[in-house]
């Protein structure tokens, strides 16, 4: 069975214990490992959201520039600034 989808914040945080465990050296190799491997996994989930989502935002800018145009609305170079500089 497939483990539930954790929030992008609730993984951001999980990777950000892991990484402040890792530092410590009083741990077990094992359990080194252990924790090395799920955050491997966090990660790439993480930048798989991440990456979808920076699509996403992408193609609804390019959707709204094409939408301007094609209106020949004066806001076409607008639009197309702000998507440029949309934070992710």
């Amino acid at each position: 069975m497939a483990e539930p989808e954790v929030s992008l914040d609730k993984a951001l945080e999980r990777l950000e214990s892991i990484a402040d465990k890792l530092e410590d050296p009083a741990l077990d190799l094992d359990e080194a490992v252990r924790l090395y491997e799920e955050g491997l996994r966090l990660y790439a989930e993480c930048a798989k959201r991440l990456d979808a989502a920076d699509l996403r935002i992408t193609q609804l800018a390019d959707a709204l520039a094409k939408q301007a145009r094609e209106r020949g609305g004066g806001y076409t170079g607008v639009v197309e600034r702000q998507a440029r500089h949309l934070p992710l």
